[in-house]
């Protein structure tokens, strides 16, 4: 038995060369290691290594190679695998500066010490017998103390049958639960893992050789554990004391927990089909569809829909929900899909570019020509931006969302992480399921409920309704209708939320995506003049012309929409005040915030005050201790440096980074995601894109300012955060550090945003 980094394992014999031993010292050396005169001879051929302990990569393998015992290695590993060593063996003495390799295999040796000693005069010298792996009970392979994919304990791993391991590293092997069952080294191996496990305090990987039956430790080293396995682990050792709390956190990081939390599966051997940006962490596969329909065809019919078009639209949401993963030609991070496939926790790829969406013909066109037709297996890794052709293999090592172990472990160090934190969590909840899921992954309240996003699917076309009609009995109608729909969500969320703050803002949305296609319209109404029949349409068509605009991320959004439409504005505080007072009559404790979005100047918060108030006092809520805040958001840049006079007028503000981030920078999200912001990337004049990191320079200046000049008014005046930026990491810290309350995010990403919360104030203190 052998010492390796202080840890008992059987390892190959080798002897210790000082740095001032001479030549006769290393022949002894070999005689010592060689007893049996194998080296270099059939019919069992002896081969040596030598490493330097300083730089082991300067090493020689396979010395001894001789004229027979290179036809030996033919005859037992194939003509190709003894020219490959015996080319690596003559490379190794030209890197040491000996131009022709000795073909006595001693002298090899000796040739070899003495080249490394010129190199490295002072390091000492390792020669060690290599065991091979090849014949009968022989192979090569490695193992795991846990399951690298998981982190679930066990010995776990691959075995290549009378193989080398260069052989494993080219073409892998079998799986070594399988391989090494009623092996008679199998125990010995689970022993090693164990005890060495226990030695470096976390799981380790095991490289060994089994020559002839008996088992030789080759390397033990740390794991290098990703995303559930990691987490696992990490976990495993802080409850075993083996770490403490705040050492546990500090070794995880946030994508650390979102790539344990996101769908996986092994893609290697899958071949690449496109890339994109990484819009939603995580793998999945199924087949390709086209369409909304086509996606809940494919789902009614027991398959894993992947949906893939030009850009989704709100109308497309019930096949986003049917979809194991999307992936759009267009858009980028705070995309109509990304934002959806990122509150489903579900995989998404946006900005393709390399290929085309026909969705006429149903195919994706690929850059090499080749095509995906409708039908086909996909597999989407929206953590790194790529779309690959073939489906996962289900025999393939796979972990998946919903682990009840897993779930438990990190709850339970996510709220260890509670106690450290200086920055709340809040989660966006946009339905009382999104609200539910952020309760139970440890959010403080809701931090944004989109008004909009109640309105997406099925629903999209009550919206649409309130839009276009302008008066008379059927205005009355659809106002009521929105009221109604909006009080019982309303309700729900509120109730889900109980005890805690929910921020519920006015409606915001641009205007095209709920109004109908002008286009569509226009063709409806021609055909029904050319035809001579009447035109219910043309009203239609003549509003939604009126009300369309060129850019309408920039248009009548937000407070410009509840100044300029008070009935809709009217309705929506009517139905957040009755279920706030259905809520409290039912013993409740609903604690609602109204937020005013998109504001720009004092007057338009002033207007929504006195609406606010007038609205309140026809509903019989005067009385001060029920009284709702009403806030602001600051995204465009003016409100950002009016920041000081907002705040003496508002209760709160929410700072949203995704459009404040656009106006600062002069740029459409969807459009510079797809060319100009990655060209900018590979060209060097940008690091990365300003909607997928914060920009702290100027974007986080404007807020460092906006948090200081509040606070000079208001010192108590609550402060929070939401936008795609909100939960990464970086941001977290600069939100922390200048004073923000809280943020908010996706119910997916809170796990993260808490541990990134938890790590900043463990790294501050």
């Amino acid at each position: 038995m052998g010492v390796l980094s202080g840890l008992e394992v059987p390892v190959p014999p080798y002897v210790e060369l000082p740095a001032t031993s001479t030549e006769k010292a290393v022949r002894k050396a070999v005689a010592t290691l060689d007893p049996l005169d194998r080296l270099g001879r059939p019919p069992m051929p002896l081969f040596l290594a030598l490493s330097a302990e300083i730089s082991p990569d300067q090493c020689f393998l396979y010395l001894g190679t001789s004229a027979e015992s290179e036809r030996w290695l033919q005859d037992v590993a194939g003509s190709g695998f003894a020219r490959r060593r015996v080319e690596e063996l003559r490379t190794s003495f030209l890197r040491a500066g000996v131009q022709h390799m000795p073909g006595e295999p001693v002298e090899q040796v000796t040739a070899a010490v003495a080249a490394l000693r010129s190199g490295l005069p002072r390091t000492g010298l390792t020669l060690t017998v290599m065991p091979l792996g090849f014949g009968h009970g022989s192979g090569t392979g490695y193992a795991y103390s846990c399951d690298p994919m998981t982190g679930r304990p066990g010995m776990s791993g691959v075995f290549a049958a009378s193989r080398a391991g260069v052989d494993l590293l080219a073409g892998g092997g079998e799986d070594l639960s399988v391989a090494a069952s009623g092996r008679p080294w199998a125990a010995q191996l689970g022993e090693i893992l164990a005890n060495a496990e226990a030695h470096v305090g976390f799981p380790v990987r095991v490289d060994f050789v089994v020559e002839r039956g008996r088992l030789w430790v080759m390397a033990v080293r740390r794991a290098q554990l990703q995303g559930a396995a990691r987490v696992r682990s990490v976990v495993a050792a802080a409850r075993q004391d083996r770490l403490t709390v705040r050492a546990a956190l500090s070794a995880l990081t946030a994508s650390d927990l979102a790539s344990a939390l996101a769908p996986n599966a092994e893609t290697s051997g899958l071949k690449l089909a496109a890339r994109g940006l990484g819009a939603s962490p995580g793998v999945a596969g199924g087949v390709a569809v086209f369409s909304a329909a086509g996606a809940l065809a494919a789902g009614a019919a027991g398959e894993r829909p992947v949906l893939i078009v030009p850009e989704s639209r709100p109308e497309d949401l019930p096949g986003l929900l049917a979809a194991s993963a999307v992936v759009t030609e267009r858009g980028g991070q705070t995309s109509h899909a990304a934002v959806v496939m990122r509150n489903l926790g579900r995989p998404c790829v946006t900005a393709l570019n390399d290929a085309v969406v026909d969705r006429d013909r149903g195919a994706l066109r690929l850059s090499d020509g080749r095509v995906i037709q409708a039908g086909e297996e996909v597999t989407v890794d929206g953590s790194a931006g790529v779309i690959y052709h073939g489906g996962v293999d289900p025999d393939r090592p796979a972990s998946s969302p919903g682990d009840p172990d897993l779930d438990e472990a990190i709850r339970w160090l996510l709220d260890g992480g509670d106690d450290h934190s200086r920055l709340g969590v809040r989660v966006n909840a946009d339905t009382v399921e999104d609200a539910v899921r952020g309760r139970e992954a440890g959010a403080l309240g809701v931090g944004l409920c989109r008004v909009e996003h109640m309105f997406l699917g099925d629903r999209h076309a009550l919206l649409e309704r309130a839009l276009l009609t302008t008066r008379g009995p059927d205005a009355a109608e659809a106002l009521v209708d929105l009221r109604n729909l909006l009080e019982a969500d309303f309700t729900a969320i509120l109730d889900a939320m109980d005890g805690m703050p929910v921020v519920v803002r006015l409606l915001d949305p641009p205007r095209h995506e709920f109004l109908p296609d002008i286009t569509d319209l226009a063709v409806q109404v021609a055909l029904a003049d050319a035809g001579s029949e009447p035109v219910p349409q043309r009203e239609r068509l003549a509003l939604a012309r009126q009300l369309w605009e060129h850019n309408p991320m920039t248009g009548v959004r937000g407070a410009r929409l509840a100044i300029l439409s008070p009935e809709l504005t009217t309705v929506q505080m009517q139905a957040l005040i009755a279920a706030t007072v259905a809520v409290r009559r039912g013993g409740g404790d609903p604690r609602p915030e109204l937020l005013i979005p998109m504001v720009s100047t004092t007057a338009e918060v002033t207007a929504m005050r006195d609406l606010f108030t007038a609205v309140c006092t026809e509903l019989g809520v005067t009385d001060e201790a029920e009284a709702i805040p009403l806030g602001v958001m600051i995204e465009t840049p003016r409100a950002a440096l009016i920041a000081r006079e907002l705040a003496a007028k508002a209760d709160f503000l929410s700072i949203g980074t995704n459009d404040l981030s656009s106006l600062v920078w002069g740029l459409s999200r969807d459009d510079a995601e797809v060319q100009l912001l990655p060209s900018y990337v590979k060209l060097g004049i940008l690091d990365e894109s300003p909607f997928e990191q914060l920009d702290a320079e100027g974007v986080g200046t404007l807020i460092r300012q906006v948090v200081a000049d509040a606070r000079e008014v208001n010192p108590s005046i609550s402060i929070g955060v939401c936008g795609e930026h909100a939960a990464e990491e970086q941001a977290i810290k600069v939100f922390s550090a200048i004073g923000v309350d809280y943020i908010s995010c996706a119910a997916p990403r809170i796990p993260a945003a808490r541990l990134a919360s938890a790590r900043t104030a463990i790294a501050g203190n």
